[in-house]
Protein backbone atom coordinates (compact mmCIF):
# COMPACT_ATOMS: atom_id res chain seq x y z
CA UNK A 1 0.00 0.00 0.00
CA UNK A 2 1.47 3.21 -1.13
CA UNK A 3 2.68 6.16 1.62
CA UNK A 4 -0.50 8.81 1.51
CA UNK A 5 1.05 11.92 0.18
CA UNK A 6 0.48 13.79 3.37
CA UNK A 7 1.61 11.46 5.77
CA UNK A 8 5.09 11.94 3.33
CA UNK A 9 4.73 15.44 3.43
CA UNK A 10 4.66 15.54 7.26
CA UNK A 11 7.36 13.53 7.66
CA UNK A 12 9.63 15.51 5.54
CA UNK A 13 8.73 18.36 7.41
CA UNK A 14 9.92 16.85 10.93
CA UNK A 15 13.11 15.58 8.93
CA UNK A 16 14.09 19.34 7.42
CA UNK A 17 13.01 20.84 11.11
CA UNK A 18 14.84 18.63 13.39
CA UNK A 19 17.80 19.19 10.90
CA UNK A 20 17.01 22.98 11.13
CA UNK A 21 16.67 22.86 15.13
CA UNK A 22 20.20 20.43 15.72
CA UNK A 23 22.25 20.32 12.87
CA UNK A 24 23.64 17.90 10.56
CA UNK A 25 23.16 14.51 11.83
CA UNK A 26 23.21 10.63 10.89
CA UNK A 27 19.57 9.12 9.55
CA UNK A 28 20.22 6.75 12.69
CA UNK A 29 20.23 10.09 14.72
CA UNK A 30 17.11 11.15 13.03
CA UNK A 31 15.56 7.71 13.46
CA UNK A 32 16.10 8.51 17.22
CA UNK A 33 14.83 11.25 17.79
CA UNK A 34 11.84 11.32 15.32
CA UNK A 35 10.44 7.69 16.17
CA UNK A 36 10.90 6.80 12.44
CA UNK A 37 11.80 3.88 11.28
CA UNK A 38 15.60 3.96 9.61
CA UNK A 39 14.33 2.96 6.82
CA UNK A 40 12.29 5.45 5.92
CA UNK A 41 14.66 8.32 6.82
CA UNK A 42 16.87 6.56 4.36
CA UNK A 43 14.30 6.86 1.46
CA UNK A 44 13.56 10.05 2.94
CA UNK A 45 16.89 11.59 3.34
CA UNK A 46 17.34 10.48 -0.01
CA UNK A 47 14.62 12.12 -1.85
CA UNK A 48 15.18 15.61 -0.43
CA UNK A 49 18.91 15.11 -1.56
CA UNK A 50 17.53 14.55 -4.77
CA UNK A 51 15.62 17.96 -4.90
CA UNK A 52 18.36 20.01 -3.13
CA UNK A 53 16.94 19.98 0.40
CA UNK A 54 19.76 18.31 2.13
CA UNK A 55 23.31 17.15 1.35
CA UNK A 56 25.87 14.88 2.73
CA UNK A 57 28.60 15.83 5.39
CA UNK A 58 31.09 13.74 6.67
CA UNK A 59 30.60 10.67 9.00
CA UNK A 60 27.20 9.77 6.86
CA UNK A 61 25.61 13.23 8.15
CA UNK A 62 23.09 14.83 6.03
CA UNK A 63 22.26 18.70 6.78
CA UNK A 64 19.94 21.32 5.25
CA UNK A 65 21.20 22.74 1.76
CA UNK A 66 22.12 26.12 0.86
CA UNK A 67 18.94 26.51 -1.27
CA UNK A 68 16.76 26.60 2.27
CA UNK A 69 18.78 30.53 2.14
CA UNK A 70 16.79 31.43 -0.91
CA UNK A 71 13.81 30.15 0.21
CA UNK A 72 14.34 31.26 3.64
CA UNK A 73 14.98 34.83 1.67
CA UNK A 74 11.69 34.51 -0.29
CA UNK A 75 9.63 33.77 2.43
CA UNK A 76 10.63 36.52 4.51
CA UNK A 77 10.08 39.15 1.48
CA UNK A 78 6.44 37.94 1.20
CA UNK A 79 5.71 39.12 4.36
CA UNK A 80 5.02 42.65 3.07
CA UNK A 81 3.31 44.26 6.41
CA UNK A 82 6.75 43.85 8.41
CA UNK A 83 8.58 45.88 5.48
CA UNK A 84 9.45 48.49 7.58
CA UNK A 85 10.50 46.44 10.53
CA UNK A 86 14.40 46.20 10.12
CA UNK A 87 14.55 49.40 10.79
CA UNK A 88 12.64 49.64 13.87
CA UNK A 89 15.04 46.66 15.00
CA UNK A 90 17.99 48.04 14.36
CA UNK A 91 17.20 50.89 16.20
CA UNK A 92 16.11 49.24 18.82
CA UNK A 93 19.26 47.31 19.40
CA UNK A 94 21.43 50.65 18.98
CA UNK A 95 19.56 52.05 21.65
CA UNK A 96 19.67 49.20 24.23
CA UNK A 97 22.78 47.16 22.64
CA UNK A 98 20.83 44.18 22.88
CA UNK A 99 20.01 41.73 20.01
CA UNK A 100 16.12 42.84 18.76
CA UNK A 101 13.79 40.75 17.33
CA UNK A 102 10.49 40.37 15.83
CA UNK A 103 8.13 37.20 16.51
CA UNK A 104 4.58 36.23 14.79
CA UNK A 105 2.20 33.78 17.16
CA UNK A 106 2.20 30.84 14.80
CA UNK A 107 -0.05 27.85 16.72
CA UNK A 108 1.36 27.49 20.15
CA UNK A 109 4.63 28.88 19.24
CA UNK A 110 5.75 32.19 18.95
CA UNK A 111 8.09 32.25 15.56
CA UNK A 112 11.14 34.72 15.00
CA UNK A 113 10.91 36.69 11.43
CA UNK A 114 13.32 39.61 11.54
CA UNK A 115 16.21 40.39 13.87
CA UNK A 116 19.04 43.18 14.61
CA UNK A 117 21.71 41.32 16.18
CA UNK A 118 23.35 42.95 19.54
CA UNK A 119 26.83 42.13 21.35
CA UNK A 120 24.83 38.67 22.97
CA UNK A 121 24.60 37.03 19.57
CA UNK A 122 26.72 34.10 20.59
CA UNK A 123 24.65 32.78 23.19
CA UNK A 124 21.25 33.52 22.38
CA UNK A 125 18.76 30.68 21.14
CA UNK A 126 16.38 32.91 19.37
CA UNK A 127 17.24 33.76 15.60
CA UNK A 128 14.72 33.90 12.41
CA UNK A 129 13.51 30.94 11.37
CA UNK A 130 13.83 29.67 14.94
CA UNK A 131 10.57 30.05 17.41
CA UNK A 132 10.03 29.54 21.38
CA UNK A 133 7.28 27.46 23.51
CA UNK A 134 4.24 30.17 24.73
CA UNK A 135 5.36 29.24 27.83
CA UNK A 136 8.58 30.52 27.94
CA UNK A 137 11.38 33.33 26.70
CA UNK A 138 9.85 36.87 26.64
CA UNK A 139 8.32 36.67 22.91
CA UNK A 140 6.54 33.07 24.05
CA UNK A 141 4.86 34.75 26.98
CA UNK A 142 3.89 37.93 25.27
CA UNK A 143 2.18 35.86 22.80
CA UNK A 144 0.80 33.38 25.19
CA UNK A 145 -0.56 36.68 27.44
CA UNK A 146 -2.70 37.60 24.37
CA UNK A 147 -3.92 34.75 23.28
CA UNK A 148 -7.79 33.75 22.87
CA UNK A 149 -7.96 29.91 23.66
CA UNK A 150 -5.62 30.57 27.52
CA UNK A 151 -7.60 28.18 28.97
CA UNK A 152 -7.32 25.26 26.33
CA UNK A 153 -3.51 26.26 25.87
CA UNK A 154 -2.80 25.44 29.82
CA UNK A 155 -5.07 22.63 30.34
CA UNK A 156 -1.86 20.77 28.86
CA UNK A 157 -0.10 21.88 31.70
CA UNK A 158 2.64 21.44 32.53
CA UNK A 159 4.73 21.85 29.99
CA UNK A 160 8.55 21.10 29.79
CA UNK A 161 11.06 22.99 31.87
CA UNK A 162 14.04 24.63 30.12
CA UNK A 163 16.04 25.54 32.71
CA UNK A 164 15.33 25.68 36.62
CA UNK A 165 13.72 29.23 36.46
CA UNK A 166 10.73 27.88 33.81
CA UNK A 167 7.54 28.59 34.29
CA UNK A 168 5.44 24.93 33.72
CA UNK A 169 2.36 25.15 35.45
CA UNK A 170 -1.28 26.27 34.56
CA UNK A 171 -1.13 28.50 38.06
CA UNK A 172 2.49 30.14 37.22
CA UNK A 173 1.52 30.59 33.63
CA UNK A 174 -1.89 32.36 34.66
CA UNK A 175 -0.21 34.21 37.12
CA UNK A 176 2.48 35.50 34.46
CA UNK A 177 0.07 36.75 32.42
CA UNK A 178 -1.81 38.85 34.47
CA UNK A 179 2.07 40.76 36.07
CA UNK A 180 2.74 40.83 31.80
CA UNK A 181 -0.54 42.59 30.94
CA UNK A 182 -0.72 44.79 33.90
CA UNK A 183 3.19 45.63 33.53
CA UNK A 184 2.88 46.08 29.72
CA UNK A 185 5.66 44.15 28.91
CA UNK A 186 7.19 40.46 29.32
CA UNK A 187 10.20 39.65 31.15
CA UNK A 188 12.37 36.46 30.62
CA UNK A 189 14.66 36.08 33.55
CA UNK A 190 16.93 32.59 32.77
CA UNK A 191 14.07 30.64 31.83
CA UNK A 192 15.21 29.93 28.42
CA UNK A 193 19.14 29.68 28.79
CA UNK A 194 20.45 30.24 31.76
CA UNK A 195 22.38 33.47 32.37
CA UNK A 196 20.19 35.46 29.25
CA UNK A 197 17.31 37.52 29.75
CA UNK A 198 14.75 39.16 27.46
CA UNK A 199 11.99 41.91 27.21
CA UNK A 200 8.76 41.93 25.09
CA UNK A 201 6.17 44.37 24.24
CA UNK A 202 2.96 43.73 21.92
CA UNK A 203 3.09 44.89 18.43
CA UNK A 204 -1.21 45.32 18.03
CA UNK A 205 -2.88 45.83 14.89
CA UNK A 206 -5.87 48.00 13.47
CA UNK A 207 -8.17 45.97 15.78
CA UNK A 208 -5.82 46.11 18.84
CA UNK A 209 -5.36 42.55 18.32
CA UNK A 210 -1.87 41.30 18.65
CA UNK A 211 0.07 40.71 15.51
CA UNK A 212 3.69 40.43 16.71
CA UNK A 213 6.10 40.30 19.91
CA UNK A 214 8.94 42.80 19.45
CA UNK A 215 12.04 42.00 22.05
CA UNK A 216 14.97 42.45 23.49
CA UNK A 217 17.74 39.65 24.81
CA UNK A 218 20.87 39.72 25.86
CA UNK A 219 22.75 38.89 29.38
CA UNK A 220 20.43 38.55 32.42
CA UNK A 221 22.29 41.11 34.18
CA UNK A 222 22.11 43.61 31.56
CA UNK A 223 18.50 43.40 31.11
CA UNK A 224 17.96 43.53 34.53
CA UNK A 225 19.82 46.26 35.43
CA UNK A 226 18.16 48.41 32.57
CA UNK A 227 14.71 47.42 32.73
CA UNK A 228 13.07 49.95 33.39
CA UNK A 229 14.86 51.93 30.22
CA UNK A 230 14.90 49.01 28.04
CA UNK A 231 11.13 48.59 28.15
CA UNK A 232 10.70 52.22 27.50
CA UNK A 233 12.69 52.19 24.69
CA UNK A 234 10.70 48.66 23.58
CA UNK A 235 7.36 50.49 23.95
CA UNK A 236 8.77 53.21 21.65
CA UNK A 237 9.98 50.46 18.83
CA UNK A 238 6.48 48.21 19.68
CA UNK A 239 3.85 52.05 19.02
CA UNK A 240 6.36 52.41 15.73
CA UNK A 241 5.39 48.85 14.53
CA UNK A 242 1.73 49.23 15.31
CA UNK A 243 1.52 52.13 14.21
CA UNK A 244 3.07 50.54 10.59
CA UNK A 245 0.39 48.07 10.75
CA UNK A 246 -2.64 50.88 10.69
CA UNK A 247 -1.11 52.88 8.23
Amino acid sequence: MSDPPVGILARSAAVTELLAREGPLTPADISDRTGMPRASVYRLVDALGTIGLTEPRSGGQVALSLRWLRLGDAASAALQEWAGADAVLQDLARRTGQTAYLSVPRGDEALCIRWAQGSGIGVLVLRPGRSLPLHAGAAGRLCLAYRGDLAGLLARAPFPRLTPRTLTTAEELLADVAETRARGYSISDQDVTQGIGALGAAVLDGNDELAAAVSIGGLAVDVDRDRLRFAGVLADAAAQLSAGLRR
